[in-house]
């Protein structure tokens, strides 16, 4: 069994970025056989409103106004998917030096790593899933990090399977390959969903609570880091 996770970011991992606190990662958990409705419905919806607006390119989030962004989170609402989030407060990381590049991307690996392990434990992502191939905008990201993140994920999760050999296999163990691909947005209309997700999760938490009511009620969210209440 396969799924797919399309994630985008917003806000900065930097705690001199001045326009806010948080710094998200969401997104859409997808079952293959899923996907291709999920895929088509937004892709519809989106170049509607591209039409009525005479839009020939993206779609961005930064550009869209409060009634475009409704319609687009109620449309999503009612597909097929998990929404997901991962959320971190940066004023509160103490340990991450940020002026360096390969401590920032590990700590973004880790947040991957938090909300997959989240839905592995809901059983939004089940024990029988095989297969988790995730999409990421690529914003000039480098091939090393996505060879990073691909192999964190794989040894992670797999650790039962592949180093723990001296110890009897448990059949309830998670056993489970990860592909992640890094894609331009302006032609993955999932990731651009994860874009207004991302976008949307970082409103809600920086004063706009409102927000909530257009996401879907059982969306996943981690709040990190553990100890602190935001």
């Amino acid at each position: 069994m396969k799924y797919y996770i399309f994630l985008d970011d917003s806000g900065q991992l930097h705690p001199k970025y001045p326009y806010g606190d948080y710094f998200v990662y969401g997104g859409l958990l997808v079952k293959e056989s899923d996907y291709h409705k999920v895929n088509t419905g937004y892709k519809k919806l989106v170049n509607i409103i591209k039409k009525e607006k005479k839009i020939t390119s993206e779609l961005k989030t930064s550009d869209m106004n409060n009634s475009t962004r409704t319609r687009l989170l109620k449309g999503l609402a009612k597909l097929s998917g998990e929404q997901i989030f991962v959320t971190v407060k940066v004023s509160t990381l103490k340990r991450i030096d940020f002026s360096k590049t390969r401590d920032v991307v590990r700590y973004k690996n880790y947040l991957v790593k938090r909300l997959v392990q989240e839905l592995i434990n809901t059983g939004k992502i089940p024990k029988k899933c095989s297969f988790t191939e995730i999409h990421i905008d690529n914003q000039n990201i480098a091939h090393s990090a996505q060879d990073s993140l691909q192999d964190y994920l794989f040894n992670i999760f797999n650790e039962d399977n592949y180093y723990n050999v001296h110890k009897q296999y448990q059949q309830t163990s998670f056993k489970c390959d990860f592909r992640v691909l890094f894609k331009d947005s302006s032609t993955n209309y999932l990731v651009q969903a994860a874009d207004l997700l991302a976008n949307t999760q970082c409103h809600i938490l920086d004063n706009k609570p409102n927000l909530v009511r257009l996401l879907k009620s059982n969306h996943t969210v981690v709040k990190l880091p553990d100890e602190v209440v935001y």
